[in-house]
């Protein structure tokens, strides 16, 4: 009988005090809980604001049951002194400090890089913030769709002659909360090795580059703004949506040995010789003409006979389809895409080792749910922790 699967919990005995809100820090901490770190999510007693996003299942959002997996939850109000001495006593007795705040709070509420050192020269302090911690970068604002603003990624997304338009996901804050989990890990490795690093900082413009990377450097180095190119890419061409007789297909074929594929499939060997279509530059100049050539020959046929045609000629396709369609896919269904975490299906992390998914450590924890818990680890006893309660500083579950 083979040995049962050993779950991948390489950060056992890591802990983490986790002082960011809203989703890229929460999503770096839940990644490194699943992976075996004990994660103090602490929450002012209101609560993170991701609590309230719908939708909501049960009076609690589906973003911070995602966001908060794995986590045990410390609710404190920092202003208060008794609070902070709490908080103190958690970065005493933590590896990991990640905190969100706008640059300068953290200081003034007593939790600051100068004051954790004091508290845990050891510490690891991660700042995360919008736009840096620079004289310029400190007083702007930032969430995830002014950082796509800014950094140009919405006036390259969508059709020509349409306005702006955001990346539908997240991806700012998700990207930049991996980023934060990688540097986390590397950290700690680097530490186990003897080289502990004190200090890490990411912001979320740092990301929104580091998705744009070639591009970005093609506009430093020329001072041209990319096109937009709706569903397609401008570098190749047939690389795009296009319309069948009932829906849409995606075609990438940016090779010419593709592109004599995608001919093949539709019958249409004159499109191999007509000299807008020639090479790859050349149906990337003309696209919006193949577009059209193609739309004409698909209308013919449903979704279905295409997807099997192309395949059969070697042609990389896929349907378009809803968020809806594609979660009840027999794909995500192979793939074991959703795994139960508080009776609500979650997406998994996206790694499979051994042959099995990372398991959810636990659901993401009421407000203050393990505060009286915690309070108990950092040395305060019954009648302190009843004190604590009673004075508003703490808030228990």
């Amino acid at each position: 009988m083979s040995e049962p699967h050993a779950p991948l919990r390489p950060l056992e005995g890591v802990r983490v005090a986790d002082f960011s809100s809203n989703m890229a820090g929460p999503f770096a901490t839940m990644i490194l809980a699943q992976l075996g770190a004990d994660v103090v999510k602490v929450e002012s007693l209101e609560g993170d604001d991701s609590r309230a996003w719908p939708p909501l299942i049960d009076g609690l959002s589906l973003t911070h049951r995602h966001m908060g997996a794995g986590k045990r939850g410390l609710a404190l109000d920092l202003k208060n002194p008794l609070a902070l001495e709490v908080a103190q006593a958690l970065i005493a007795r933590s590896d990991v400090v990640l905190q969100s705040m706008r640059p300068g709070v953290a200081d003034r509420l007593g939790i600051g890089q100068t004051q954790a050192r004091a508290a845990n020269p050891e510490v690891l302090y991660y700042d995360l913030s919008a736009f840096g911690s620079g004289e310029l970068g400190q007083s702007m604002p930032g969430y995830d769709p002014l950082v796509q603003a800014y950094a140009g990624i919405m006036l390259m997304t969508g059709h020509e002659g349409m306005p702006p338009a955001r990346c539908a996901p997240s991806i700012i804050d998700l990207g930049t909360g991996q980023w934060i989990a990688l540097g986390v890990m590397a950290a700690m490795f680097s530490r186990s090795q003897g080289r502990p690093v004190s200090h890490m900082e990411t912001a979320l413009i740092d990301t929104a580059f580091s998705v744009v990377p070639y591009q970005a450097t093609h506009a430093r180095l020329t001072g041209e703004r990319p096109p937009k190119s709706g569903s397609g890419n401008p570098i190749a061409a047939p690389y795009q949506c296009y319309e069948a007789r009932d829906g849409m297909i995606m075609i990438a074929a940016p090779s010419q040995r593709l592109w004599e594929g995608v001919a093949q499939a539709m019958d249409s060997p004159e499109l191999l010789r007509d000299a807008r279509f020639l090479d790859v530059k050349q149906r990337s100049l003309n696209a919006k003409a193949l577009e059209v050539e193609i739309n004409k020959r698909l209308a013919i046929q449903a979704v279905d006979t295409w997807i099997e045609r192309f395949s059969r000629a070697g042609v990389p396709v896929a349907r378009v389809s809803g968020l809806e369609q594609a979660v009840s896919s027999q794909i995500a269904a192979e793939r074991g895409t959703f795994m139960a975490s508080d009776q609500v299906p979650l997406v998994r992390l996206p790694w499979l080792v051994d042959g099995q998914p990372v398991p959810w450590v636990r659901p993401a924890p009421r407000l203050g749910e393990h505060s009286l818990e915690i309070l108990e680890e950092l040395g305060y006893d019954a009648e302190l922790r009843k004190a604590l309660v009673a004075s508003g500083a703490v808030r228990a579950a």
